[in-house]
Order: C-alpha cells, then sequence, then structure tokens
C-alpha cells in the first residue's frame, strides 16, 4: 500500500484526519445524531446487558450514559455560550458511568431504538471499551472520547480508497489525488466520522466495496475478487439497513463488467462466489423476517407500528418534497446543529459544494470522462439511497403528518466514494495545464466549506455572550472541556498543521510545474486481463 500511493495521498489522508479529530473537540459530547444512544448500546454490549441481541421494545437507554455529556442532546433552544458556564467539573473529576446510575433504564420508559439495527458495530465499539477493564468507574466523557477516536482513525482509509478507485478506473493526473481530496469539501463527514455512530463503519464498507467494484467494471472478474466484495457487503449488511441495496449494486457491476469486456461466463462466476460470500450478513435480514415478520423491527416497538396511510399528496405532499430536497442538500454537506434551518453561512456554501458536484457529475456523463455505464453504476447508491430514505420519510408522514421524518443527508454518504469519482472525472474534459489546478481549486473550496460550517459552529456552541476577547476565552472553554489532556489536541493539530502546509507547498509546486505530454490514461487490468 505504501508504494501504491504517492506521498500526497497520505498527506491528504493525514489532514482529513486531524480535521476529524478536532472535529471531536469542537462538538460537545453527544451532539451529532443518535450519539447519546449509540454510545449507550455500544456500553450495555459491553457489559453483557445487551448481547445475546434485545429483541425490539426491550431495550432501555440507561442512567449510566448521562454522565458522559453535559449539553442537550436534541434541539437546542439557541447559543450555548459554552464560554460562560462554570458548572462543569475538571478534568478526570467528572462523573463515571457507575457514578450516574450504571445500567438502570432511565424513567419514563427511554427505548433505544438503535437496536433495529445489526449488531457488528456495537461489537466492536464493546471491544474498544473492554480494553480498559475499569471503564464503568473512570470519568465516562474520557470512556466516550475514546470511542470518537476510534471512529475517526476507522475512516481514515477513506481518501486513500478514493485515490486508488479513481486511479484503477484511468482517471488522468492528477485526478486521482483530487478524488482523495474530495472528502475535505464535506464538513459534516468528517463530523460524522468524528462522532459514535454506526455511520462510520459504513462509509468505510462501501468505499471498499466501491474500490472492488471500479475492478470489476474494469476487467477484474476473478473469483477472489468477487470473494472480496461479497466479503465486504457481508460485513456492510451486518451493520446498516442501508446496505441492503448492495446485492442489486453488485449485480449490476457483473452485468456491466461481463459486457464490456465481453467475457460473460467469467462475470457469472464472480457474481456467483460473491452472492455466496455475501451470505453470512443476508442471514440477519432473514432471521428478522422469520422471527419478527419483518425485514427490519422497529426498535421502540415490541410490535410493527401501524403505518396505514391516512395523509396524501393534498396534505402537505409539496412541504414534505421540499423539505425533503433541503435536508438532504444541506445535511449532506453541513449540519443543521440547532434545528432551526437558518440560511446561514455553511447552509449557502452547501449550495456552492453541490453546484460543483453536478457540474462535475453531468460533464463527466456527456464528455465521457468515464464510460457512461461504469459512470452509472459508480453512481448508482446515491439514487438508491436516496429512495429507501424517501420511502421511509414519506411512511412517517403519510401515517402521521410529519413532513421532516428521517431527512438526513449523512445517509447518502455511503454513496460518497462513487459520486465523487466521477464529479472529479469531469475534470477529464479539461486540457493538461488547465487540469493541474483542479486540486488548487477543490482545497479553494473545502477551506471555504469548513471557514463557514465552523463559523457557525463557533458560534452556536462556544463564543460568550460578551464579545470582548471572547474567541480566547472560547478556546480556553474547549481545553477546559475536552477530556483528554490539551497536549494531545495541541499535537494532533500540529501534526494536521504541518501536513496541510506540505500539501499546501505540493498542490502549488504541481501546479507551477511545466505539463510534459504523455499517454492518455487507461483504466488498470488484472494481468489475465491484459493477455
Amino acid at each position: 500500500m505504501r508504494r501504491a500511493v504517492p506521498t500526497v495521498v497520505w498527506l491528504i489522508a493525514a489532514v482529513h484526519l486531524a480535521v476529524a479529530l478536532a472535529q471531536t473537540a469542537v462538538f460537545p459530547n453527544a451532539r451529532s445524531p443518535d450519539e447519546r444512544q449509540q454510545v449507550d448500546l455500544v456500553l450495555q454490549v459491553a457489559q453483557g446487558a445487551a448481547w445475546p441481541w434485545p429483541d425490539p421494545g426491550t431495550a432501555f437507554v440507561t442512567e449510566g450514559v448521562e454522565a458522559g455529556y453535559f449539553v442537550p442532546t436534541d434541539r437546542l433552544p439557541g447559543r450555548q455560550h459554552l464560554a460562560d458556564r462554570d458548572d462543569v467539573a475538571p478534568r478526570g473529576e467528572r462523573p463515571s458511568y457507575a457514578d450516574a446510575g450504571g445500567g438502570t433504564p432511565m424513567g419514563e420508559p427511554a427505548y433505544n431504538q438503535l437496536i433495529q439495527h445489526p449488531p457488528l458495530y456495537y461489537l466492536l465499539g464493546s471491544a474498544v471499551v473492554s480494553a480498559n477493564p475499569g471503564w464503568a468507574d473512570q470519568p465516562l466523557d474520557a470512556v466516550w472520547m475514546a470511542l470518537r477516536w476510534g471512529n475517526a482513525m476507522l475512516t481514515a482509509v477513506v481518501p486513500v480508497l478514493l485515490f486508488l478507485t479513481a486511479r484503477r478506473l484511468g482517471l488522468p493526473p492528477p485526478l486521482p489525488v483530487v478524488a482523495a481530496a474530495t472528502p475535505l469539501v464535506v464538513p459534516e463527514l468528517t463530523h460524522i466520522e468524528s462522532s459514535v455512530n454506526n455511520d462510520t463503519l459504513l462509509i468505510v464498507l462501501f468505499a471498499a466495496a466501491t474500490y472492488l467494484v471500479a475492478r470489476v467494471l474494469t476487467g477484474d472478474l476473478r473469483w477472489r475478487t468477487g470473494a472480496a466484495l461479497g466479503a465486504v457487503t457481508s460485513l456492510a449488511l451486518l451493520t446498516k439497513g442501508l446496505a441492503l441495496l448492495m446485492p442489486a449494486w453488485i449485480v449490476l457491476a457483473y452485468a456491466v463488467g461481463g459486457v464490456r469486456e465481453r467475457r460473460g461466463a467469467d462475470a457469472v462466476r464472480g457474481l456467483l462466489v460473491a452472492g455466496a460470500a455475501s451470505v453470512p450478513g443476508s442471514l440477519w435480514w432473514l432471521r428478522n423476517t422469520l422471527v419478527y415478520g419483518t425485514i427490519q423491527p422497529h426498535g421502540t416497538h415490541a410490535e410493527p407500528p401501524d403505518l396505514t396511510a391516512v395523509h396524501g399528496w393534498s396534505d402537505g405532499g409539496w412541504d414534505w418534497l421540499s423539505r425533503f430536497a433541503e435536508r438532504m442538500v444541506t445535511l449532506f454537506f453541513v449540519n443543521d446543529h440547532d434545528s432551526d434551518r437558518a440560511m446561514d453561512a455553511s447552509w449557502w456554501m452547501a449550495r456552492v459544494a453541490l453546484i460543483v458536484v453536478l457540474a462535475g457529475v453531468g460533464t463527466a456523463l456527456v464528455r465521457r470522462g468515464l464510460p457512461r455505464p461504469a459512470a452509472l453504476v459508480l453512481l448508482f447508491p446515491i439514487p438508491a439511497l436516496a429512495g429507501i430514505v424517501a420511502r421511509g420519510s414519506w411512511e412517517q408522514f403519510a401515517a402521521f403528518g410529519s413532513t421532516g421524518a428521517a431527512q438526513q443527508g449523512r445517509y447518502l454518504f455511503p454513496g460518497l466514494v462513487g459520486l465523487m469519482v466521477v464529479a472529479v472525472a469531469g475534470a477529464a474534459a479539461l486540457a493538461p495545464p488547465w487540469r493541474r489546478w483542479v486540486l488548487p481549486a477543490l482545497l479553494t473550496l473545502a477551506l471555504a466549506m469548513h471557514a463557514a460550517f465552523w463559523h457557525d459552529v463557533w458560534t452556536l456552541y462556544w463564543l460568550p455572550a460578551d464579545p470582548a476577547g471572547g474567541l480566547g476565552r472560547a478556546v480556553s472553554a474547549i481545553a477546559f472541556w475536552y477530556p483528554f489532556p490539551p497536549a494531545v489536541l495541541a499535537v494532533t493539530l500540529a501534526g494536521g498543521l504541518v501536513a496541510a502546509v506540505l500539501l499546501v507547498r505540493w498542490t502549488v509546486r504541481a501546479a507551477a510545474a511545466p505539463v510534459e505530454p504523455s499517454e492518455p490514461a487507461v483504466p488498470q487490468r488484472p494481468k489475465e486481463a491484459v493477455a
């Protein structure tokens, strides 16, 4: 891997990881989607209370998890001015899981709805927690932060997989490097990566699957590639229900790969191997169907709720659709942390990023920056995921009149690698002298995205009510609240800054270097296909 990936991609990966780790400090614990319930379920598995896996409607959020955070978990009433608070104990003296009530269920039956998901992510998280046998008696905010760091480390490989996928598909230099940097344009992605959320594992597994799909599309129809793709699919199916689209995606990839290479028999063999390797993960969903009578049971009800439609399009369908479209865009690129849907700086930057991505995708399809069938296969997860989310959201609207249920742009992140590779492929239409400026342009956009995003976040959470000396007080408050020693955060930020400076230096030199004539890039192929 070290030889296959150039140094600049490792620099991008280092910057990407540093941004995610910085966001573990800027976002207080429990201020990511469902993070309290995610941590709670991990801790219950670590204790053995949620293993074997609970039946629907039987798992409660425990009192002990309340010790790990100091900010409301749901909609915020407004700016928090955390720099002004003086009710948080010093680091190392904060309550533990046992101090706060341990595994005692909260009052008012507070169900943990996340048991609707398969258990793989929570088993991995419990392994991280259990590596510290005394965790239940230690400050829980530090245990929580260790889980956050584990998630950030898990997703550190995403830029590398983007580079390998783009290079495999034959994108001309320096576009594979540009593809590796695209996660930096999506601050909400690094936010999710910095939190405790089963999305992180699914994102990594989909990224690996996208690289393997790219191999299939470029003629790698060997059985071991099919086995790897099936194994990754099986793990994804044991992580989250959104992975249920993967079998159809794999069939589509092998159909296109087999036709392009005129090797139908090899494609069928690879597809059968992939299907066999994905069986273990598929068994979870078969179990749900046999035991509960539905492919995905409801987490908070022993019996599935009645979703009989009582509302139709005339009852607010346009309101539902407009809100769905807006949430899919905003909450893909950034986040609305207090749920007020304000058209602030980060909201507008999300629209700028959307235009850039759509322009790249459109150009790639029209100018054939990639073979059109291959590009459509890579894009397939985005509309498929959007369709799954839209169906679930519409069911809630039709049954209960809710125009905003289950509308989270982060649900599209599993399709990010395919989307970004196709978007970057649009730049292949540029002449080489212009193509070398794509990376500087993308890094500039990423800087603007994060500036808007972090401005909104710091304003909402940390800046004091008195603006005098506000930034310094906010930084001091973050350092005080952070459950790890400030030196850990300082070293992390310093390392990220060094990597960023080296990345900018490489980018400027590459953009200013004279263009040398080269042969057009061609997709990489396995040795047997070349013959």
